[in-house]
């Protein structure tokens, strides 16, 4: 998982190369949060799941590292993936959020030392497009 905290670092400097379509500037995983919408997946996620304080604590303040969510592309249809860590500990402890368009539902991958489980019940196509843009 030491590429997902370079892809972090890289995304925080803009040293990706990201179209001004595809990045939506200004959106952290806070600010969607605020939306009822999101918020609302958000929840449907998380349901039932045990989480670290760290991921409880970051629902109730919204207060994390500050990066910008970006545009996925899969089978046709655009999500917004967007990212928080544990404070202090971000290249061992991530949240990776993917949410579909207007923010009708989520899933994610929560990512803990060499550890990975899934949220949301996401089938084989949201795994990919959460892997395949943090690899």
């Amino acid at each position: 998982m030491r590429v997902t905290f370079l892809l972090i670092i890289l995304l925080a400097t803009g040293s990706v190369a990201v179209s001004a379509a595809d990045a939506p500037k200004g959106r952290y995983l806070a600010d969607l949060m605020k939306q009822p919408s999101h918020r609302a997946a958000w929840h449907g996620m998380l349901a039932g799941e045990t989480l670290p304080p760290w991921v409880e604590l970051y629902a109730k303040t919204l207060d994390g590292p500050p990066t910008p969510a970006i545009t996925v592309k899969a089978d046709e249809h655009s999500y917004t993936l967007a990212f928080t860590c544990k404070p202090g500990a971000c290249a061992e402890d991530q949240l990776f959020v993917l949410f579909s368009a207007g923010g009708a539902k989520a899933w994610g991958l929560l990512v803990t030392g060499d550890q990975q489980k899934w949220l949301g019940a996401p089938d084989e196509t949201i795994q990919q497009a959460i892997l395949g843009s943090i690899q």
